[in-house]
């Protein structure tokens, strides 16, 4: 454990959760406009250039990473910490959820850590708006960190009008991202992910896929699940992104399982959000939705994990579940600043150790059954 998990991260944890968050964000946008600044996050970020080893690089959708580690939508919100997010070692940003017009999201309180390291947030898509979103984006204009825009719906807009809206958030998005993500399946506004449904779903898609096209550009397009999806419903999802030629799936949000929430407490089991975070629970269930995805595609689809990483162990089970990129979120608060370059220094010592060249030799091991690298993976210690 570091110095922040054993005497920061407590301190933060019983202070007004959204509103450290908020500060953290507003001070790395100041940092990041200087130089000075700049050196200042790579040093609490505790920068080395081991972590930037070529090993270490990997390949999505045609787009070449530096590092597997992604900021996880709903870190950077309104995509003003982007170029300190990729200082502090992430070779991804993924910003939003970005909707089309202002929405203040849900009343406060609507975050909080319930244990160390586990949180629940119903924030209900509060943004900017797609315009000052946009003038946000400004500013990252010549950053080399690879930038993922979240899309998603107003909560004004009925479910039969979530094509057009998603159609004129990709239009307008599309030539800025390193790849774009349809966000149906957040728990947090009311009927969202009744989005995932296969027909409702398709029609999002199309109009996404349709709107990128009409722009002349071939940004890649990502669906985010929900870890709590039935198989049946995940292959629905599968289907979708095949047919309609998506680059992937990211799987998975945060969970609304109320046994999950129940376990840290009565107020929480039926408590309106979604939990993430280091809890195993939930880190099983999210990995199995990835294993599920990558066997029955056979790798025809690229595969992003989100939920529960925090270490290199846990990031290295998701890539030998199937994923190539791995997405972090609650584990900045608890770890640090410094997380990026933890988790990417322990997935290079554990590939030095056991003679890995690079991380494409192992994604999807374990679910391919690879008896080789199945064991390397029960076995990980970094």
């Amino acid at each position: 454990m570091s110095f922040f998990s054993n005497f920061v991260a407590p301190v933060l944890d019983r202070l007004d959760s959204e509103m450290m968050h908020d500060r953290a964000v507003d001070a790395l946008h100041l940092l990041e406009g200087s130089a000075p600044g700049r050196a200042l996050i790579r040093t609490v970020g505790q920068d080395t250039l081991r972590v930037h080893d070529p090993k270490l690089q990997v390949t999505l959708a045609g787009i070449n990473f530096t590092n597997p580690l992604c900021v996880a939508a709903g870190w950077d919100k309104q995509a003003r910490a982007v170029r300190a997010l990729g200082e502090l070692g992430f070779a991804a940003v993924e910003v939003g959820t970005v909707v089309e017009q202002p929405q203040p999201g849900n009343p406060r309180p609507r975050q909080g850590i319930i244990a160390p390291g586990v949180a629940i947030n119903c924030y209900g898509f509060n943004s900017v708006g797609m315009e000052q979103f946009g003038r946000n984006l400004r500013r990252y204009e010549d950053v080399s960190v690879r930038l993922g825009i979240n899309i998603g719906k107003n909560k004004s807009i009925a479910n039969e009008h979530a094509a057009e809206t998603h159609g004129t958030l990709a239009r307008r998005f599309c030539r800025r991202a390193s790849y774009l993500t349809i966000n149906v399946s957040s728990p947090n506004t009311p009927g969202l992910r009744e989005l995932q449904d296969r027909s409702v779903l398709t029609d999002i898609v199309q109009a996404v896929v349709s709107a990128v096209a009409q722009e002349g550009v071939s940004t890649p397009v990502f669906v985010k699940i929900a870890p709590e999806l039935e198989l049946s419903a995940v292959d629905d999802a599968i289907s979708v992104a095949l047919d309609n030629k998506l680059a992937g799936i990211i799987a998975t949000n945060t969970t609304n399982n109320a046994d999950i929430k129940g376990k840290y407490g009565t107020r929480w089991r039926e408590q309106m959000g979604g939990l993430s975070g280091n809890d195993a629970q939930y880190r099983a269930l999210s990995t199995s939705k990835l294993a599920h995805i990558y066997r029955q595609t056979n790798g025809r689809l690229e595969l992003i994990g989100s939920g529960g990483v925090f270490d290199g162990a846990t990031a290295l089970e998701k890539i030998f579940a199937g994923a190539k990129l791995v997405q972090v979120l609650t584990a900045i608060r608890e770890v640090g600043p410094h997380v990026a370059n933890r988790i990417n220094s322990e997935i290079l010592s554990w590939m030095e150790r056991e003679g890995v060249r690079s991380l494409a030799e192992v994604v999807g091991s374990e679910t391919r059954g690879d008896q080789t690298t199945a064991s390397l993976a029960r076995g990980i210690n970094t």
